[in-house]
């Protein structure tokens, strides 16, 4: 399999101070991998790092063969990398349709491919696509953010903690998607707070604490691991 991202010993944060230590992991071609981790462990920290929404002091950030180390979102996105953060993702006034067209602002042309290609892996939005987006349970929220993003048709999709506060339906109704996303030729790197879950279902994992690596694998090696467990997982 081919990398798509690699940080290598990336140390960065906010303002004087850093919340990563020499932080290393990779992503490869249609790949899903995970981040889990204690509370303030640096996981989303991690994600905005590849984002270009902190200060990276240390190490490489590369993305399909460029070193984008310090580059803006707006070009990250235009390189082919999407992001939807845990909270105040979606424009709750406008429509699910129009969230989505927001989403395509890159694109110029005829977007009806880009609808089809989402309302696809979402039919559920379809369906209700002139409802106002704020008027959606959390679970159809999430997936008007998942779909914005894949608008532009990224090779890469970062998502943060994309479960949280959701029910159980809705949590594998989400890791599904991902799959399905996957399906598409997107890879996607993603921070969870429900571990044992995402371990179960993403291709490999990488365990943070205190900002620095402490464990790495495939989802099902980790969570075979007794101290990963222990220490990480409550098991």
């Amino acid at each position: 399999m081919t990398t798509l991202l690699s940080l290598q010993a990336v140390t960065g944060g906010y303002g004087d101070a850093n919340i990563l230590h020499a932080v290393s992991m990779t992503v490869s071609d249609r790949e899903i991998v995970v981040i889990v981790g204690p509370n303030g462990a640096g996981k989303s920290t991690a994600m905005k790092a590849v984002f270009g929404l902190l200060n990276v002091r240390g190490g490489s950030i590369r993305f399909d063969g460029d070193d984008i180390t310090g580059w803006v979102p707006n070009k990250i996105v235009q390189r082919g990398i999407c992001y939807v953060p845990q909270v105040d993702n979606i424009f709750r006034e406008m429509t699910i349709h129009e969230n989505l067209e927001m989403g395509a602002f890159l694109r110029k042309g005829d977007l009806s491919a880009a609808f089809d290609r989402v309302y696809t892996l979402f039919p559920d939005l379809k369906e209700r696509r002139k409802t106002p987006a704020g008027s959606l349970s959390g679970g159809q929220r999430q997936m008007v953010a998942m779909g914005r993003a894949l608008m532009l048709d990224p090779k890469l999709l970062l998502l943060d903690e994309p479960t949280a506060g959701l029910s159980p339906k809705y949590m594998e109704q989400i890791f599904q998607i991902c799959r399905d996303v996957r399906g598409t030729g997107v890879a996607i790197l993603l921070v969870e707070q429900h571990a044992k879950q995402a371990l179960e279902f993403a291709d490999r994992g990488y365990v943070l604490a205190a900002g620095q690596n402490r464990h790495e694998g495939t989802g099902a090696n980790l969570l075979a691991d007794r101290e990963v467990a222990e220490m990480f997982l409550g098991g």
